[in-house]
């Protein structure tokens, strides 16, 4: 690997010496208001495409008649035009723009200015994200840009998995410089990241097939003319949980111990109708799992009684974050390159510091122009990413929820082996810690490379021949290492070990190496021509995709020694192989595209892409996606040049047809029968693999499709200070793939097949804010953005029919909201006996004679005294996809210093508290601390009353109640939060002092992510970040909150 990154990097660097320089006749320099050079402006000759980019120091140089006029242009400032006159030195100065309306958008195998787009498309630039500290890229879009929704699910390095979706559809297709990308989002190094694109509705109707959930494009950065500009950057983070569950102490434990027991024979006191007991006289009994010696001594922190804090033990905060860039950009007018190089490493907050992820990245981006006809260009990428944890990480945090407290975490003699937890056969520290129980390593190697020609055809104005070959190989290579340790508990009264099991079961040892080989040629006609008011481009593409892929496994258990991490120290006893391989996946795609202005005032765009999947059968493989798109800039007309309030506006309108050759349930040649491995089975002696038939198939079926409207409205006020999009949508899916519902016999043999059955519909709003302001040398920048998204069933034939009114009403899907929730609606706790008795609803179906005393209370809906599914109503959103998504971006900046800020948050979804987090001692879950302060508690003389002034749980049993456990408001929650997403502050040092010693621009920067979060979660805020949706503190690693220092220098 080390030999592919030399010789790629020698490659790249090596495109430097083939620059040269164009002769001179018109030189100058383009500045900004302030007179700070501006790198990278373009500086054209009129009507021609002759031209040049402005070097760091904003210098350029022209040949150029001395009749030409030239046009500067540069992102965010006004373009202007001059005239030459003879003039050998042309300086200028930019003027804002704060409109941003000739901005150049990333859209579907093109670019477009700002205000000729009729789609939805929201941009981020590569200026808003140089200072966030993050390792996984897709953090980068959240808050930013309205409709975007993501949804980061763990902290684990390597493995945050933020899952992302445009307004709520799915997850869209992602491509990076027009090529999908392997291996996610999330792995782009954000300092290579120039722009990124979201093409929402017509926008994205290009990509057909792929493109049912929007598009989101990642444009890369690439050179520009002038001497070479070396860029290095440095970060180090420190990063921390943003929540954590907190688990009783052993006092506590032992406490709700004796008072579980307490409880459950109080309750089988009454069943059988006997005298109530008292905690002291089961004391007494020898009852009571602890004794009141016992759990005085725990209490204390008696010698031998100290217990454990297996939270603590697991986790360290402050887990560090390093990343390092550099670049080399530069080029001349004919040859422009960027490369970069790039490395990551994140460690994870496990006191182990044993799971961590690295990565190195080498891009190189080439554009070449050959002579005035011809042009190409050469992109390379490879990415190494290596993952290493240990070997139980799945397991960890589910042996974490049953670590009794009352345990040590570690034995006086840690050669003996792992300190025991109760209940488990396993032990977190342990299991966290490869020396103890092993790893598991991942290694990634992926390569991207992109070759492209532009040329002109002579003869033809504005008809350009495209083509582009794009590869892509990932090579993955996965071993695992188990290893067997003890489990022991330490006896203090003698000095002595107790083994209880060993943990891990036989060492084992197995490799995994997976290859995947992707190809994409593409080949396109362009044409652009401008008459009078009259503008017109057309597209004419064809594309396809090929993939193959390989997967070779082998294993061993009962290894010699685990000190040697080969298969062959394993036993042929117990060896394992596996493997598989695919050919001749692939597509194929013909894409049209038409766009026509007229005075740059009516824009109108009409596509049309056909595309065919090989996962299809021949008669169902081609589908036909059209789109069309208009846009009206009102403020070109007459009756509104004089208007002094707004500055721009236009109206957009879509409408697209797509399709979703992604869908999950799409396993690829679902259309073919076959056969497939079933159990074994012995006779005599010998053991025979079975087979098994892999059931009928369905040869019409195909993909899913969606069909979108969309009207949008852009418009500028207060002299452009204050910009509005706002956009209104409308998506219907139809022939979602469902299992069918035939009723067939037992004994047919075989599953039926995936039919498209359901429709269903999204609707919402996106909006979008921004103000900006300037106060002498203070710039400021206010940014509010929100999504309201709602999902509707539509038709829906795989369910039930029902008949009974309530049974409609409550799980009739048809025509209703996707993300209604029925359950009971909770009337707080019974809070002693006497209430039970005296209540007038049957709300156990007899006679309430299985109510406890701290049991929840329901509310009879219908008046019918009685409590069943009858009762149950709305009581919360279903889905864990908010409705409602916002973000507020503030930035200001005061001669070098800068500061930002970024609010992100959502609303309209619930999480339902499960598991350990619902039920104390649930599954031999050790309790959470708000268990101990909240729950009802028995008076020990009297288990019929309460005496916790403060109760709002149910009382702690080991025996599962049925009535606590339904599915109400109790445990289901809405959820809104606020979070502050990212701070940051930054200060480039003075250019007259660094200057001085050879420097360009020095910039130092600090800042944080995922600061605060703010919601009305209540007691349960502490133990579960609400962006997650997850309402079990045994799930995942949780996200992190990090602190950063850093600094970027150009030389």
């Amino acid at each position: 690997m080390k030999k592919q990154i030399i010789c790629l990097m020698t490659f790249m660097l090596s495109i430097i010496h083939f620059t040269h320089a164009q002769s001179q006749t018109v030189t100058g320099k383009v500045t900004d208001e302030n007179n700070v050079p501006l790198p990278g402006a373009s500086v054209i000759e009129k009507g021609t495409t002759n031209g040049d980019q402005t070097d760091f120091d904003g210098n350029y140089t022209l040949n150029i008649s001395t009749s030409s006029t030239i046009v500067i242009s540069y992102l965010g400032y006004k373009t202007q035009e001059i005239a030459v006159n003879g003039q050998t030195t042309i300086n200028v100065q930019m003027q804002s723009d704060v409109a941003n309306l000739d901005e150049v958008v990333v859209v579907g195998y093109g670019t477009e200015k700002k205000t000729n787009l009729t789609g939805a498309v929201g941009t981020v630039k590569s200026r808003e994200l140089n200072l966030v500290p993050v390792a996984n890229s897709t953090s980068l879009l959240t808050g930013r840009i309205p409709g975007i929704v993501t949804k980061q699910n763990s902290g684990l390095p390597g493995d945050e998995r933020v899952d992302i979706s445009i307004r709520g559809f799915g997850e869209p297709y992602i491509l990076v410089d027009g090529v999908e990308i392997e291996g996610g989002f999330s792995r782009i190094d954000p300092n290579d990241i120039e722009t990124i694109s979201i093409l929402k509705d017509a926008a994205a109707a290009v990509y057909g097939s792929r493109a049912a959930n929007g598009v989101v494009l990642v444009t890369t950065k690439r050179g520009a003319s002038g001497a070479p500009r070396i860029t290095f950057s440095n970060s180090i983070s420190f990063q921390e949980a943003t929540s954590f569950f907190e688990h009783v102490n052993p006092g506590q434990f032992v406490e709700l111990s004796r008072e579980s027991d307490f409880n459950d024979a109080a309750a089988a006191a009454r069943i059988a109708g006997d005298p109530l007991p008292t905690l002291s006289g089961l004391d007494s009994n020898g009852f009571l799992q602890f004794t009141a010696e016992e759990l005085a001594n725990y209490q204390s922190g008696a010698p031998g009684f100290e217990g454990g804090n297996w939270i603590d033990g697991l986790i360290s905060n402050h887990a560090p974050l390093t990343k390092y860039n550099i670049s080399v950009s530069g080029g001349s007018e004919n040859v422009k390159y960027f490369t970069s190089a790039g490395y990551t490493k994140q460690e994870s907050y496990f006191a182990s510091r044993d799971h961590d992820y690295s990565r190195y990245n080498v891009r190189s981006n080439l554009d070449v122009k050959v002579s005035e006809s011809l042009s190409f260009n050469l992109d390379l990428s490879f990415r190494h990413d290596f993952r290493s944890r240990a070997s139980d990480l799945n397991g960890i945090f589910g042996q974490l929820r049953v670590a009794q407290p009352i345990y040590p975490t570690q034995l006086p003699d840690p050669s003996k082996g792992a300190a025991y937890i109760g209940f488990s056969d396993r032990n977190p520290i342990a299991a966290s810690d490869q020396d103890f129980f092993g790893f598991t390593n991942r290694f990634d190697n992926t390569f991207t490379g992109k070759i492209g020609l532009d040329y002109k055809i002579p003869g033809v104005d504005g008809l350009i021949l495209k083509t582009q070959f794009n590869v892509i190989s990932l090579n993955r290579n996965t071993k695992n290492l188990r290893k067997q340790y003890p489990l022991v508990e330490y006896n203090h009264l003698d000095g002595t070990y107790i083994e209880h099991a060993i943990a891990g079961g036989r060492s084992s040892i197995s490799e995994e190496q997976f290859r995947r080989h992707q190809i994409f040629p593409l080949v396109s006609l362009e044409y652009e021509k401008e008459f009078g008011d009259h503008f017109v481009k057309g597209l004419i593409l064809g594309e396809s995709r090929s993939r193959k892929f390989s997967r070779l496994s082998a294993g061993r258990e009962d290894l010699l020694t685990t000190a040697i991490p080969e298969i062959f120290v394993g036993s042929t006893d117990f060896q394992t192989t596996g493997g598989s391989s695919g050919t001749n996946i692939g597509s194929k795609s013909l894409v049209g595209r038409f766009d026509y202005r007229y005075k740059d005032r009516y824009l109108f765009q009409a596509t049309l892409r056909a595309d065919g999947d090989v996962l299809f059968s021949p008669t169902a493989r081609w589908g036909y996606f059209p789109s069309f798109s208009a846009g009206w800039v009102m403020s070109k007309e007459n009756f509104l040049k004089e208007n002094n309030t707004i500055d721009y506006l236009k109206l957009r309108l879509s409408y697209s047809e797509t399709g979703d050759a992604r869908a999950d349930r799409i396993g690829g040649f679902d259309y073919l029968t076959g056969y497939g491995l079933s159990g074994s089975y012995l006779f005599d002696t010998t053991t025979y693999q079975a087979i098994r038939t892999l059931g009928l198939v369905n040869p019409a079926l195909t993909w899913e499709e969606a069909t979108s409207y969309n009207v949008g409205i852009e418009a500028n006020f207060l002299n452009n200070r204050l910009q509005l999009e706002a956009d209104i949508y409308y998506r219907e899916r139809t022939n979602l793939l469902r299992p069918n519902t035939a009723d067939i016999p037992s004994t047919f043999g075989g599953n039926l097949p995936l039919v498209n059955l359901n429709t269903e519909n999204n609707r919402g709003i996106d909006v979008k804010l921004n103000f900006l302001q300037t106060i002498g040398n203070l710039k400021l920048n206010i940014s509010p953005n929100f999504t309201y998204t709602k999902r509707k069933f539509d038709k829906v034939f795989d369910q039930e029919e029902f008949t009974d009114e309530d049974q409609i009403r409550i799980n009739d899907r048809r025509g209703q909201w996707a993300n209604r929730n029925f359950g009971y609606i909770s009337d707080g706790i019974f809070m002693s006996q006497e209430e039970i008795d005296n209540h007038p609803v049957d709300q156990d179906t007899q006679g309430n004679s299985s109510l406890r005393p701290g049991d929840i209370k329901y509310v009879d809906r219908n008046n019918d005294g009685e409590i069943n599914f009858r009762d149950q109503d709305v009581i919360a959103f279903e889905d864990d996809l908010p409705e409602i998504i916002f973000g507020l971006a503030l930035g200001a900046k005061y001669k070098n210093f800068s500061f930002d800020m970024l609010f992100q948050g959502a609303s309209r979804f619930s999480i339902n508290i499960s598991g350990a987090a619902r039920t104390a001692f649930s599954n031999t879950s050790i309790p959470l601390s708000y268990h101990y302060d909240l729950r009802w508690q028995p008076d020990p003389n009297n288990p019929n009353v309460n005496i916790n002034p403060n109760a709002q749980l149910p009382a702690i049993t080991s025996t599962s109640s049925p009535n606590n456990n339904l599915n109400s408001d109790f445990w289901r929650k809405d959820v809104t939060f606020i979070r502050l997403k990212s701070l940051n502050f930054s200060y480039n040092l003075p250019k007259k002092v660094i200057n001085k010693i050879g420097v360009k621009d020095l910039q130092l920067y600090t800042g944080a992510e995922n600061l605060f979060t703010f919601s009305n979660l209540g007691i349960y805020k502490n133990s579960f970040d609400p962006e997650s949706a997850e309402g079990n503190p045994s799930s995942d690693l949780p996200v992190v909150r990090s602190y950063s220092l850093g600094m970027r220098i150009t030389f």
